[in-house]
């Protein structure tokens, strides 16, 4: 497969505490790749590095062979246009309504005329799976599945080539996580996206990522998740062989039993 980022060598610390320490991971195209850790683990240090927001002490990042480390600015706006982020809980702007929340990378990365971001906000609204009606409302009027479908929304303005999630279905009923998974997965195929979810949701890991990477130890560990099941780690065998884990496979089997 080909890798559309790659991270060589991380080193992330703080002071005198080091989160990262040679850290490798690759994304390759068109996968969905999960990312998880224990709490300190660095899951947000790695995506802000990633993302070109955080600098590390050593190491790199690699976008379609690229070094984001040695990019110009405006290779960076470039840079930007293929990908697109989908922070905790929404992060939109309290003060903005949707379709302008969908609109603002719009405004930022081209000159289209407001006619047509509008247009264009309202069409990604809808591949995000709201209604129009949503489009005039302000993030302090929709629930949380909605707030992530909006930001889910903004994410894809762009038509990115990576998108990357972090904690989609943190905090939503069993009922919209599964429904954002689903959605996730349909996004994935329909434009053949390359997916990285930071994510705590044992369902998601089992249902729609090809790979799992777990950050332990100041590194990572990747592999399918039956792989990372037969781990000897002790932490890693704690995350996927445990309690949590067994109630939700029993739950699988007997819903596919009935």
């Amino acid at each position: 497969m080909t890798a559309v980022i790659e991270v060589k060598g991380i080193v992330n610390r703080f002071g005198k505490q080091v989160i990262h320490d040679g850290l490798d991971l690759t994304l390759e195209k068109g996968e969905i790749l999960g990312v998880v850790g224990g709490s300190g683990s660095g899951k947000s240090v790695l995506l802000r590095t990633m993302l070109g927001l955080h600098k590390p002490a050593e190491g790199s990042v690699l976008v379609n062979g690229k070094d984001v480390g040695d990019m110009t600015e405006p290779d960076r706006k470039s840079m930007a246009r293929k990908w697109g982020v989908l922070f905790q809980e929404g992060a939109l702007f309290s003060g903005l309504n949707v379709v302008d929340n969908i609109g603002v990378p719009l405004r930022e990365h081209t000159e289209l005329p407001e006619d047509d971001i509008e247009k264009l906000a309202l069409f990604k609204l809808g591949i995000a799976g709201l209604k129009s009606e949503a489009a005039q409302k302000m993030p302090s009027e929709l629930s949380g599945g909605m707030v992530r479908r909006a930001g889910l929304a903004r994410a894809l303005a762009l038509d990115p080539e990576i998108l990357f999630l972090d904690e989609p279905t943190s905090g939503l009923d069993p009922v919209s996580a599964a429904a954002s998974d689903d959605l996730i997965k349909e996004l994935h195929r329909v434009l053949g996206l390359s997916v990285l979810m930071i994510t705590h949701d044992l369902d998601s890991l089992t249902t729609i990522c090809n790979r799992i990477a777990m950050l332990v130890d100041k590194k990572v560990t990747t592999g399918t998740l039956e792989e990372m099941m037969k781990s000897d780690h002790a932490e890693i065998k704690a995350f996927f062989c445990g309690p949590r884990m067994r109630s939700m496979q029993a739950s699988q089997r007997r819903e596919k039993g009935g």
